[in-house]
């Protein structure tokens, strides 16, 4: 199983991960725009300062002196809010990391509606833009072990690696001593017939409140975790697609662009398939607020994801 028994919970995760990281790897170097405190890099900050930069209040900056440490010869993971890293900073992404073979890594913290704040600081769209950059690697991780081992394979793989992170008093639902972070890897979490989930992220957590009570309701289901949005085992997302009548994609954002584009572009690709119903951001601007009462809003609660597959296998 690779889920842990019980959910337990790890409290700044970012600190401690880029911590082991950077104790293990001198060429790794992290990069902050005035925002170490809340990307949770302040133990490299003060107690590795040779591997830390910060640039100020300037997420363009960020990216470009990012990549011109990567072209150095070091491994920089440019960290920041992934509102700013992608909207405000795209071009410098797209240009100066996304062209060349360096390894260059951009973590964005608060994705979707994980963020309080409303339009100006939710990144619902980054995953979209990620994976039209060609030869991008996009990642999206479940939880802090999720997160941890996908940042052990970023750190070797060549060119652009844009990941969401985790921060704060992060769940830790997969068991560290089981599962493997595999680059495109799918992760099935639960076996079943009737109607597919998959979903990736927060989402994921999302899904498995949700699987619960379907679980309680009798409702036979499958759930299929996608860390990797960009590349992905296409053939083995396609065999979990065809094995079922119905497929619901679950996001932490908008439905257009991200995983549930994803999906109905391999099962298109293959010719037929299950009916995909896509849950997320529901191509509108979402409130602002805590992120339960977001979720609510949006349907996307644990009891609001129940009634909509419910819905969507009937």
């Amino acid at each position: 199983m690779l889920l842990e028994g019980e959910t337990t919970f790890d409290d700044a995760p970012f600190d401690g991960i880029s911590f082991d990281l950077c104790s293990r790897r001198k060429d790794v170097v992290m990069v902050s725009a005035d925002l170490s405190k809340y990307t949770q890099i302040i133990r490299v900050k003060e107690e590795l300062p040779d591997q830390h930069l910060d640039v100020g209040m300037a997420e363009q900056n960020l990216i470009s002196v990012a990549a011109g440490v990567a072209k150095a010869g070091f491994v920089p993971v440019a960290t920041t809010f992934a509102v700013y890293a992608t909207r405000r900073a795209y071009d410098q992404m797209v240009i100066c990391m996304g062209t060349g073979p360096h390894t260059s890594i951009v973590v964005g913290f608060t994705p979707g509606i994980a963020n309080p704040a409303r339009i100006h600081h939710q990144a619902a769209e980054d995953l979209g833009m990620l994976r039209s950059v060609p030869n991008a690697t996009v990642i999206d991780p479940m939880d802090g072990t999720d997160f941890k081992q996908a940042l052990d394979v970023a750190v070797d793989l060549p060119g652009l690696v844009y990941m969401r992170g985790h921060r704060g008093n992060t769940p830790r639902l997969l068991d560290p001593q089981r599962f493997r972070f595999e680059l495109g890897k799918t992760y099935r979490l639960r076996s079943g017939s009737g109607t597919g989930i998959i979903a990736t992220g927060h989402a994921t957590q999302w899904a498995l409140e949700a699987s619960g009570i379907l679980e309680d309701r009798g409702i036979d289901h499958s759930l299929l975790h996608v860390p990797t949005i960009k590349p992905v085992d296409e053939a083995g997302l396609a065999d979990f697609c065809f094995a079922h009548d119905r497929i619901v994609t679950i996001e932490n954002h908008q439905i257009v662009t991200g995983l549930g584009s994803l999906v109905a572009e391999v099962v298109s690709d293959v010719g037929g398939g299950p009916r995909i119903t896509r849950l997320g951001v529901p191509g509108s601007w979402a409130p602002g607020g805590t992120l339960p009462y977001i979720r609510e809003q949006l349907g996307l609660d644990a009891a609001g994801l129940a009634d909509r597959i419910g819905e969507a296998g009937r």
